[in-house]
This record gives C-alpha cells, structure tokens and sequence, in this order.
C-alpha cells in the first residue's frame, strides 16, 4: 500500500464523517485547492482506501427495532459447508455483519430484525434451516452504546 501523507488522512477523517461534502468544501476543511482535492480522493478511490459511500439509515424510522449478537457453532467445516453458509450469509438482509472467531464459536453475527418474532423466525426457519449450523446463542442488544463507520487515523 502507499504511504498516506497528512493532506490524504484529512480527507479520509472527513469523508467518514461526511461522504455527502463536496469537493470544494472538502478541499477548504483539508486546506488543498479544489482540482488537487479531487485527484486525491480519485486516488484514494483507485488504492482501495475508499471502498464505497453509503447512507447510513435509522433502524427506528425503519420499524427495525431488535438487534442481537448470534454465535453460531458449525456442523463441520469441510468446504461445502462453508460455502452453503457463506452463500447465506451473503443473501440475509438479517445480518448486519459476521465475522469468523477463534474460540467456543465459529462465528458472530450482528441481526437486525422488525421484532422478536421476526428474530426468531430467522434463526428457526432460516440459519438452522440451512442444515450446516450445530447451535446459536443469542444476546439481545438492549441499547447500543457506541455505534460507528469511522476508523482512527
């Protein structure tokens, strides 16, 4: 990877903040002129530093009220199974983000869902449906903390 000099670890702190700004007021808040601004931020898109933009939504406005933490241990771990539950994890609008772990569990996955009804209709009739999962444990979040997109630079 290349080296990052201060003007494009300026724009990366205020881009995940705001991905919304445009070039000119980014290239004020970094102290760059506009056109130099914007090469850098093509650059930064072309490396890999930026992956995508995105907006972030509100789950309340969007009747999802219920997040959890699922551990999920495996039936096994040959490569077709690995496959049927990457492809799962792939296509579930549920899952929020899952992360292969090291210890009692295989994996950890943060799901979102309408209500508790409808968490555990995922996990029922969908997860252990897929016939490659052993076991889940789930813990409900009651109220998120800290949530957040933005890296430490």
């Amino acid at each position: 990877m290349q080296e990052l000099d201060s003007h494009d670890i300026a724009i990366l702190k205020v881009l995940q903040k705001n991905s919304n700004i445009n070039t000119q007021e980014l290239a004020d808040v970094v102290n760059l002129s506009k056109t130099p601004c914007w090469r850098r931020v093509r650059k930064l898109e072309e490396l890999g530093y930026i992956k995508k933009y995105v907006a972030l939504l509100d789950p309340k406005l969007l009747d999802l009220t219920v997040m959890a933490y699922v551990q999920v241990s495996m039936n096994s771990h040959d490569l077709n199974t690995l496959r049927v539950f990457d492809e799962f994890v792939d296509q579930s609008p549920y899952i929020l983000d899952c992360n292969s772990t090291a210890g009692n569990f295989d994996y950890v996955m943060k799901v979102i869902a309408r209500d508790t009804e409808d968490l555990e209709n995922f996990l029922m009739r969908e997860l252990l449906n897929t016939g490659v999962v052993q076991s889940t444990n789930t813990n409900l979040i009651l109220r998120p903390k800290k949530t957040t997109t933005e890296f430490p630079l």
